[in-house]
């Protein structure tokens, strides 16, 4: 077969094939387009009539929200086509110009291809314009619904301080209480309710007592014992005691909580007017006990040795105390909310009963706050803690929000006060489980890494600060939704970061970002992994100096972090030849501000390359003369003969000049002058001159010893003795040993070694006395003293 018919015949089947499957897609987009219309319709008349209520508009922004999931994938799914069919329409060439032509068979293929190209595009399209609807028509009920909110929690309600809104609020709880005794009273006149109750009551009371048993007599004496154990010399006795006092405080807290909680619930005994906040007390039992556990996690009154706070026995039974009241002002407040479910209340009497549990919250905080403030302050034992500043900043957090709670009750903005405390309480217990969990885990990885010595205090010092935020994260949204942020918010926010940005024609997503960043510190751990091999076990076996084997290494190290960045790029899917320009613009702003660093790491490169110095060489540059001790990519580092570092830049290695004593060998000339008396034997100087040179070991011998008359001096006459030594860094030590040799051969010989005289005449010197003297003061004048009288 014909190899066009043949592309022709394979174009036909792929129409035929895929035919069907457009037109269901294309039946499918428009059943999506009406849902998704009229969703957009209902969502933009609730906006402009603006009198849905919250939860009405919470349900239709979670079915926007679906929508714009949906379209979000739609578009997903349907680039990977899009982008199949320009990548073969780009295969063809560019299409030609309106004055040029080309062959029938790839016109036919540009055609079938655009056409498609066009059916692929268009569920995209209607996707996009989808997702873009439902964006903005989300937008708009999040502000409806935070208007909603905000008028809400600033509606003014009876002060609090106002005595005569007292008596109302008085009638009316007492008109609530008289309510729920009458139900109470009907419900025990009903033969069948009796009869449960007393069939159920034993049981309930037996829960009870067994829960008051825990608490009072088990629990004490338990915890008593593994304190005691605790307080052990021995390490590991120690750890077990304060590990199973905590574990063994929540299990039997726990456990009571369990039994008080299934007792309610066996009772089953409910007003109706109280049903909400009767059914939840079950649920609430267990919210009183979590402070209690966290107030004696944290403080621990009895057990110092397990205290994660630093502060005295006296403070933290205070503090435990206090946050055990916080658990119960939190389950009044929430029964104070349930029980307005069930009943309807004046509005003096909810902020009366408000600012009751308000005011209680808030003296029980700003009382926390003072002991938190001063363990920050005054921590004799462990001054430098690394919690100091952060318990110092939460103190100081909670009274501030305390008094902005207690002045919104006086002046009547309740829920403000409500919206102030509540949150600040649970802030609290969520602190108090981050500190629990850092501590936790920082414990069980130190024991996990193990290790010994400077390991073992990098982990130390590094650990904790990774670990502390990894926790922090983790704990955000559960403090975003504690200060009044919505679940649609946090859901927002991850849609968000699935979704990613566009950079380069590219999406960076959460996924993406952490595929890039997990292969880029793969490649880096493969990297260093290879530069160890290589320095270890592959060049000491090689011919290359300790320089070349560093260069080898450090151009390792730079070619493996291209690639590794490279590499990463690729897998994450990032085209960004879309930036060339951009880079390429700021390339140019970049070059003149970074000229000096990019000059310095050109010159390292070179300097790796072409080695005209190498680590070890003695060097003279820019007036410093030293041992190389690094060659780094912008800098080297010398370390001078006083021992001092000089950091000199690349550049000025490779555009200076440089003075290399070692560079080619370690060979080395000196040159000693020596001067002797005028009158002695030359021939015999330079004979013992030379002498000595020869008979040093370090000397060469080749070329031989050389000692010239390199001059008549007023007063002596000047040889120098020259010769070349196999190491020149050994240099002043042979010049001493060479030094000594000759002063005392020429002191056998006798010659002697000149040293210059000075006369030095004073003329005129009568003159000179005279007129020192004449300029001396004249002599005081004698003074008759009277005689001593006996």
């Amino acid at each position: 077969m014909p190899p066009r018919l043949s592309r022709l015949m394979t174009v036909l089947l792929c129409l035929f094939f895929t035919l069907p499957s457009i037109v269901s897609a294309q039946e499918g987009l428009r059943e999506r387009e009406d849902r998704w219309n009229e969703a957009a319709e209902r969502a933009e008349e609730a906006i402009l009539n603006g009198a849905a209520s919250p939860a009405a508009l919470e349900i239709l922004r979670e079915e926007l929200a679906a929508q714009r999931a949906e379209a979000f994938e739609l578009m997903g799914a349907g680039s990977i086509t899009v982008e199949s069919l320009e990548a073969q329409l780009e295969a063809l060439g560019p299409a030609p110009k309106k004055d040029e032509s080309e062959p029938a068979s790839r016109a036919t293929r540009r055609a079938e291809l655009t056409n498609a190209l066009s059916e692929a595009e268009a569920p995209i399209l209607a996707a996009r314009q989808a997702f873009s609807r439902a964006d903005v028509l989300i937008g708009g009920v999040d502000r409806l619904i935070r208007q909603a909110l905000r008028a809400e929690m600033f509606a003014l309600s009876p002060s609090p301080f106002i005595p005569a809104n007292w008596l109302p609020a008085l009638s009316d709880a007492g008109e609530y209480i008289a309510r729920i005794h009458g139900e109470i009273v009907t419900m025990l006149r009903n033969p069948g309710q009796e009869l449960l109750l007393r069939e159920r009551a034993p049981a309930a009371v037996s829960m009870i007592a067994g829960a008051l048993f825990i608490l009072g007599l088990v629990q004490p004496a338990l915890i008593r014992r593994l304190e005691n154990r605790a307080r052990d010399p021995r390490q590991t006795r120690r750890n077990s005691g304060m590990v199973g006092a905590l574990a063994l405080r929540l299990a039997l807290t726990a456990i009571a909580a369990a039994l008080l909680s299934l007792a309610l619930q066996t009772l089953d005994f409910v007003p109706p007017s109280a049903r909400t906040a009767v059914n939840a007390l079950p649920k609430l039992v267990y919210v009183a006990v979590a402070p209690y556990w966290l107030g004696h996690l944290i403080f621990a009154p009895s057990m110092p040795e397990g205290r994660l706070l630093q502060m005295d026995d006296a403070l933290a039974r205070r503090a435990s105390r206090y946050c055990t009241a916080l658990g119960i002002v939190v389950v009044f407040e929430a029964v104070n909310q349930l029980v307005e479910i069930d009943y309807t209340f004046t509005a003096a009497t909810r902020s009366i009963w408000a600012a009751i549990v308000v005011l209680a919250g808030s003296y029980c905080l700003w009382q926390l706050a003072r002991i938190l403030v001063q363990a920050g302050r005054d921590d004799p034992a462990n001054p430098s803690d690394e919690h100091d500043g952060g318990v110092l900043l939460i103190g100081r957090l909670i009274q501030l929000v305390t008094g902005a709670a207690i002045a919104s009750v006086a002046v009547g903005y309740v829920e403000i006060a409500r919206e102030a405390m509540d949150p600040m309480i649970m802030s609290l217990g969520l602190a108090g489980v981050a500190v629990t969990v850092h501590k936790v885990l920082v414990y069980l990885l130190l024991r996990l890494l193990g290790g010994n010595g400077d390991r073992e205090t990098a982990a130390q010092s590094l650990l904790p600060v990774g670990v502390g935020i990894l926790v922090t994260f983790l704990l955000l949204p559960v403090l975003a939704l504690l200060w009044g942020a919505r679940t649609a918010d946090l859901t927002d926010a991850w849609t968000l970061l699935n979704e990613g940005v566009e950079i380069g024609g590219r999406r960076i997503s959460v996924t993406t970002a952490v595929m890039l960043l997990a292969v880029f510190a793969f490649g880096i751990f493969i990297t260093r992994w290879l530069q160890r091999f290589l320095g270890r076990t592959v060049l000491p076996r090689t011919r290359l100096d300790s320089g070349g084997r560093n260069a080898v290494v450090t151009g390792s190290g730079y070619v493996g972090l291209i690639l590794s960045a490279l590499v990463a790029v690729s897998v994450a899917g990032l085209d960004l030849s879309n930036l060339a320009i951009v880079a390429g613009a700021l390339s140019v702003g970049i070059g003149f501000g970074l000229q000096a660093v990019v000059s310095n790491f050109v010159s390292g490169i070179i300097l790796l390359a072409e080695r005209p110095i190498r680590e070890g060489d003695w060097i003279e540059v820019s007036g410093h003369s030293g041992i190389v001790q690094k060659i780094s990519v912008r800098s080297t580092r010398i370390e001078t003969f006083d021992r001092h570092d000089v950091i000199v830049p690349n550049a000025d290695l490779i555009t200076g000049a440089v003075k290399n004593m070692t560079l080619s060998s370690t060979i080395g000339r000196i040159i000693i002058p020596v001067k002797v008396s005028p009158g002695s034997d030359l021939e015999l100087v330079a004979s013992i001159l030379r002498q000595a040179a020869e008979q040093h070991p370090r000397v060469e011998r080749q070329p031989a010893p050389a000692v010239p008359l390199v001059g008549l001096g007023e007063s002596s006459m000047d040889f120098e003795l020259r010769c070349f030594i196999d190491d020149v860094s050994a240099g002043l030590s042979v010049k001493s040993d060479l030094l000594h040799k000759i002063h005392s051969a020429l002191a056998r010989a006798g010659i002697d070694i000149p040293h210059p005289h000075r006369d030095v005449v004073v003329r005129n010197i009568d003159e000179i006395a005279k007129a020192f003297l004449s300029n001396l003061p004249p002599a005081p004048e004698p003074r008759d003293t009277p005689a001593p009288q006996v």
